[in-house]
């Protein structure tokens, strides 16, 4: 019987309690039902388990991170044209700048982190591409998606030798966790703006 430490039973269960509290909050904004965004969760949540297939001696895939791309998938099949025009947009220079600022800046942790600067980069540029929340979250999890498949691509192309895996493990938490940072972003920006526009009608 294998058990858990205490430490990582108890990170465990915050997790999966901070995700089906606030994360469903978020869904819910995105115009989702209750169920499909529960349903949506528990997928995310899981996908952590699920291993890595091999497709070929130098390449594999990892089937968790597969999770936020069929997540993706999903919200841009349903939602309107144009706002799928703006959510793959969103994606294209959320995908980008993570590259532009992986090639320019120094490989140092950080806000712009490859880990942070996927859901920084898609909150930002939802929110000035119409304060779409839905976008910032489908960028969220396809930009970062994007940017690894470029990587995978490219080292295939350099003819490296070791096996390359597509989601790994922690690109699956890049993706979950950049894709509610950027629907933080565009929610808490978009109060603000609110607000002070509230505050300059009331005083004049």
């Amino acid at each position: 019987m294998v058990t858990l430490p205490f430490s990582v039973a108890l990170l465990t269960f915050l997790t999966v309690f901070f995700f089906l509290g606030f994360g469903q909050r978020v869904l819910d904004r995105m115009r989702l039902t209750d169920g499909e965004a529960l349903i949506i969760l528990l997928l995310m949540i899981g996908g952590h388990f699920l291993p890595t297939i091999s497709l070929t001696s130098r390449a594999a895939v990892n089937l968790g991170g597969l999770i936020p791309l069929g997540v993706g998938v999903y919200l841009l099949l349903t939602t309107s044209g144009p706002e799928r025009g703006r959510a793959a947009g969103v994606t294209l220079v959320t995908a980008g700048l993570i590259l532009l600022t992986d090639k320019l800046l120094p490989l140092q942790p950080g806000l712009l982190d490859p880990v942070f600067s996927g859901g920084i980069f898609a909150g930002l540029t939802a929110t000035f591409w119409g304060r779409s929340r839905r976008s910032a979250f489908i960028a969220g999890l396809l930009g970062v998606l994007l940017v690894d498949l470029a990587s995978v691509i490219q080292l295939l192309l350099q003819g490296v030798e070791e096996q390359l895996t597509l989601g790994s493990g922690g690109l699956f938490s890049s993706m979950v966790l950049s894709a509610f940072l950027a629907v933080i972003i565009t929610e808490v920006i978009g109060e603000v703006r609110e607000a002070l526009h509230l505050g300059g009608g009331q005083n004049g």
